[in-house]
């Protein structure tokens, strides 16, 4: 249970761009496919913020 906590601490301190970065980065599609996946999750995280402020 800890290791889990500590696994979303550390994803919430990727932005988007640093996602990125790591897709271009990656050597497999699997890879690639699971750092365009954290990218989204950041994306929409960031539309809800949006769409709470108005």
């Amino acid at each position: 249970m800890c290791k889990q906590k500590s696994l979303y601490k550390q994803f919430l301190e990727y932005s988007y761009w640093d996602l990125k970065e790591l897709f271009k980065k990656s050597k497999t599609r699997e890879e690639q496919d699971f750092y365009i996946k954290l990218a989204d999750i950041v994306l929409q995280r960031e539309q809800h913020k949006v769409i709470n402020e108005k």
